[in-house]
């Protein structure tokens, strides 16, 4: 049995912690249900529903790492904290060998849900290239480039990985065009670099916000020549 050391409430539709944050605190769900979601390529996708008894958290716990989805209460939920100093403590006793094997399954774990989730259908068309884009956070400038482009955002290639939610000042020319494109986005996902491969960089999938109508317009005459979907 856990030792826990205090209990939460959560009414339905409250966020018990977000995406990317950053926590080490291990939940079990005393009462109601859980959702554990990702967001992809501008969608959520569910990747569990937790009852009674279901732990959550452990991943952040076992890697420090920031937390790999998010968790949702899906109605009034209670749930309970299990006490970190007992947690270090148990699992310390665990041979260094045996730490490492449970931690090397955690990152795999991560990387695995990551890939299948950056797999979610993309809805509308889209096109791939090289675009050179700029992008800039209240705290910092950066360039790179657009490995791909919808008309209701773009996958920016970096690893200059920025939290989940964060919103940017985009700017970004369309190739055989003069017209430069200037718009705010979302961080909506993201694939750090130690969840990337060959095929599927390192990045940040954006949201664009409150595009200019005529660089829509624009946006979408050339999504729709480039013929790629």
């Amino acid at each position: 049995m856990f030792l826990t050391i205090k209990k939460e409430m959560y009414k339905a539709g409250e966020v018990i912690f977000k995406e990317g944050s950053h926590g080490l605190a291990l939940y079990i769900v005393y009462s109601g249900k859980v959702e554990i979601s990702k967001i992809a390529q501008e969608k959520k996708i569910v990747v569990d529903i937790l009852g009674p008894n279901d732990i959550f958290g452990e991943m952040s716990f076992i890697d420090y790492s920031p937390r790999s989805a998010t968790a949702i209460a899906l109605e009034d939920t209670e749930v309970e904290l299990v006490d970190k100093d007992y947690l270090d403590k148990e699992f310390n006793q665990i041979a260094s060998d045996c730490r490492q094997i449970i931690t090397t399954l955690v990152r795999r774990l991560r990387k695995t849900t990551q890939r299948l989730v950056s797999l979610s259908r993309r809805e509308g068309k889209r096109v791939s290239g090289k675009i050179s884009i700029s992008f800039k956070s209240p705290s910092d400038f950066f360039e790179s480039y657009i490995a791909n482009l919808g008309e209701g955002g773009l996958f920016i290639h970096t690893t200059k990985i920025l939290p989940i939610g964060s919103l940017l000042d985009l700017q970004f020319s369309l190739p055989d065009s003069n017209q430069v494109i200037k718009t705010k986005g979302k961080v909506k996902w993201t694939r750090p670099h130690d969840m990337s491969t060959k095929n599927m960089p390192p990045g940040m999938g954006i949201q664009f916000i409150d595009m200019n109508p005529d660089d829509n317009k624009l946006l979408r005459i050339y999504i729709a020549k480039s013929g790629s979907s």
